[in-house]
């Protein structure tokens, strides 16, 4: 929801300056609302979510106190205001969530990019999601494409343990195949169609490790990278074609999922990994 909509609701309780600073937005999943605040409200913090209790459905307000932490990718948040219990429902694309965003990740900002995905996928390909979640994007492309499986590998066991209750709840366990572990070790070689990398910051270290998952015969990979906005038609697909450098690499397209912060976008690129130089 929009910055206007939060200023509207806290007219009267914040003072002009205050107003002025609050963030655009805040993200909304299941009955939970997460908010960015700025240095400058953070003691007005508990007086700004009791404001959005109530208010369609939301009965937890938390904040950011932090980024994502350690390669489990666990949210730093705090509750503000509102119900202590966070494990909600989230509906997108089709799909029902149960998970905890207290202590897993799961970024609304991607919900277009979520939807697009499952429009890609030819009936009867086989997709290796590298950083599966709670299946956030693994759960979509098996309801509303026609996959013949879908692999989803996740580190975090908290994580994992929701993606398997997901893919029941969601009847998907004829097709989507959960495997915890470090995608690294556990991925499955030379299966994939089409494979996703829904990470930011060291995506490009696993690229190698998209091509070792891909046929021998080639696939598709969507590398996701967050970058300066200056580099982001440049970086991403430069670190893509160097990670294959025997293979033709066809850039199929670069695409702004969102912005991340002052200066740095979330960019995803769709690109067409060749056959393997001995296939």
């Amino acid at each position: 929801m929009s910055g206007g909509y939060l200023r509207r609701i806290l007219e009267g309780k914040l003072d002009g300056e205050e107003l002025e600073r609050l963030p655009r937005g805040f993200q909304r999943i299941g009955h939970v609302a997460i908010l960015s605040l700025p240095p400058e409200l953070w003691e007005r913090r508990r007086e700004i979510g009791e404001a959005l209790l109530g208010k369609n459905g939301i009965r937890t307000v938390a904040v950011k106190v932090g980024g994502m932490e350690g390669r489990e990718r666990r949210p730093r948040l705090e509750v503000v205001a509102g119900d202590r219990e966070t494990v909600t429902l989230h509906r997108e694309h089709g799909c029902s969530f149960k998970l905890d965003p207290l202590k897993v990740m799961f970024s609304p900002g991607n919900l277009y990019e979520r939807g697009r995905i499952p429009k890609l996928v030819q009936p009867g390909e086989v997709v290796v999601d590298l950083f599966a979640g709670v299946g956030q994007f693994s759960l979509p492309i098996a309801k509303l494409a026609r996959p013949s499986r879908v692999y989803a590998v996740e580190l975090n066991p908290v994580a994992y343990g929701y993606l398997c209750e997901n893919i029941r709840l969601n009847g998907l366990g004829g097709v989507v195949v959960p495997i915890l572990g470090d995608c690294e070790r556990v991925a499955p070689r030379g299966v994939a169609d089409r494979v996703i990398l829904g990470i930011l910051h060291v995506t490009h270290r696993y690229l190698p490790l998209a091509g070792q998952v891909l046929k021998p015969s080639g696939g598709t990979i969507h590398y996701h990278e967050s970058v300066p906005v200056s580099l982001h038609r440049v970086r991403p697909v430069r670190r893509v074609r160097e990670a294959f450098p025997d293979r033709e690499v066809e850039i199929l397209g670069v695409r702004k999922v969102k912005g991340y912060a002052p200066g740095v976008v979330h960019v995803v690129v769709d690109a067409r990994i060749g056959p393997r130089s001995n296939f």
